[in-house]
């Protein structure tokens, strides 16, 4: 039974959801197989058991365990086990079905109707749309519940009441629009993303003549904050030149949050996050500042945080984007304070890793090197940013006989390093050819003319210039025109 996916799943849920699916299974409105919840029991004690996971079930022992007086019968076992399995499958949609908003209301009311049970549904539908018009967030989860509700009232009514009152109907025909719109315009979103990124195409159908209805028509949804929220990041996606979107996304950020649920929010934020990205690497060094402000923004309100946890790319992309605007002050009490933040099993790391990049950024270099012996490689990508910036650190201090046996010991991991790939082998294997040419130049510049220096640094800069693929290619040109 070690193979067992059921095993698994049920290993992998937190204590609390063990014990409320076996109180499912316990349940005879779910389940009236004695033999299917002791097999759960079997399971439960031991992946409770010191140690235990499944892999100690012996399928033998355990069928004994359900019919003691049974002879062993393994389709039998597996009957029971694929009993077990569909209870599981429909307590995680059970689970779901609890968190979902409007759904319990809604199912209630549609049943109502199936069964004729008119006055129930009369009842709570009129509760169910003082509700709605309480909620705070009108997304499109919103729209579909308002579509939902007022089809149940309307046909009622049209079928059983006054059909000469088109109002539901037109609430419906409403409802159903908003929602329409609102899910287009997210999920293109997302997908004109991807398609930036990756190497792909989609086909949005009725997206272009959505787009003409929505400004013909713009003063109908101007005050309906989903859908402007996604008209607004698509067109800044499409017109990535028209700074005006950005700036209508910043206003949202800064007075329009409460009218967002959390996962608009967070659509919010990234797309803004990332169309400073977007504008940095073209050359615009504005957004740099920008980005910086949505960074302070986005901890403040904890739109950055996963659960309360600070990823580790976050805080390095924080400390090297606030050390390159030479905000140490800043980045200084951001690394300490957030460090409890960081995911324990690479806090340390992370830690000591952004602090010594702090310390180069304000040529603490002894200190820099201090830190970075704390950093353990666990990773290749610690490998490699730890030992570039030692590297830097030794060409800084003109440390040079530092700094070969650092580029010969570091070129020697690169071959023989099993994780990496060709390409980025020979990007570290190009930079570091060339890192050696730079430092002989420097360390021997006192024998060669004020010309013949220049002369022999702008042809290396030229090379790496047109050189495909090196790595850290804007630090060796830098350093060349120093």
């Amino acid at each position: 039974m070690q193979e067992s996916r059921l095993v698994r799943h049920i290993e992998e849920l937190s204590p609390k959801d063990r014990e409320r699916f076996r109180l499912f299974v316990q349940s005879p409105f779910f389940n009236q197989h004695q033999s299917t919840s002791e097999l759960l029991e079997v399971i439960l004690e031991c992946i409770h058991s010191a140690n235990g996971n499944g892999s100690r079930l012996d399928k033998h022992k355990v069928y004994k365990r359900i019919f003691p007086k049974a002879p062993f019968d393994e389709q039998q076992l597996y009957n029971v086990m694929s009993y077990l399995k569909k209870l599981y499958h429909r307590f995680l949609s059970y689970q779901f079905f609890e968190n979902q908003e409007f759904q319990e209301d809604l199912l209630t009311l549609e049943a109502a109707y199936e069964n004729n049970q008119f006055d129930l549904l009369k009842n709570r539908g009129k509760q169910m749309e003082k509700a709605m018009a309480r909620h705070p967030h009108h997304n499109s989860d919103y729209y579909l519940a308002n579509y939902r509700l007022n089809y149940l009232l309307a046909y009622y009514g049209g079928q059983y009441e006054d059909r000469s009152k088109p109002e539901l109907f037109q609430r419906m025909f409403d409802h159903l629009d908003r929602f329409y719109i609102a899910e287009k315009l997210k999920n293109c979103c997302h997908l004109t993303a991807n398609m930036m990124v990756m190497n792909t195409h989609y086909d949005f159908g009725f997206l272009e003549p959505l787009l003409d209805y929505l400004k013909q028509n713009w003063q109908e949804f101007e005050s309906d904050a989903t859908i402007v929220l996604y008209y607004t990041i698509l067109m800044s996606l499409r017109e990535e030149n028209n700074p005006e979107h950005y700036t209508i996304l910043k206003e949202i950020l800064a007075s329009g949050m409460n009218t967002l649920s959390v996962k608009e929010q967070g659509d919010l934020y990234a797309f803004a996050n990332n169309y400073c990205i977007r504008r940095i690497n073209l050359g615009d060094s504005i957004y740099q500042w920008e980005l910086f402000q949505l960074y302070k923004q986005g901890l403040k309100t904890g739109l950055i945080l996963d659960n309360g946890i600070l990823s580790e790319w976050n805080y390095k992309n924080i400390t090297s984007l606030g050390c390159s605007l030479k905000e140490f002050e800043w980045i200084e009490n951001f690394i300490q304070e957030y460090k409890d933040k960081l995911p324990a099993h690479r806090r340390e790391n992370a830690y000591n890793y952004n602090l010594a990049h702090l310390y180069y950024n304000k040529k603490m270099f002894s200190d820099v090197l201090s830190a970075l012996l704390h950093v353990q490689f666990t990773d290749v990508k610690y490998h490699l940013n730890t030992t570039f910036l030692q590297l830097r650190t030794y060409y800084a201090m003109r440390d040079t006989e530092a700094l070969l046996s650092l580029i010969e010991t570091f070129r020697i991991y690169v071959i023989r390093n099993r994780k990496m790939t060709t390409n980025e082998k020979r990007g570290y294997s190009n930079f570091l050819r060339f890192a050696k040419k730079l430092a002989l130049l420097k360390h021997n510049s006192s024998t060669f003319s004020k010309k013949s220096l220049k002369e022999k640094l702008d042809a290396l800069s030229h090379k790496i210039e047109t050189t495909e693929n090196v790595i850290n290619r804007y630090w060796l040109l830098e350093e060349c025109g120093a």
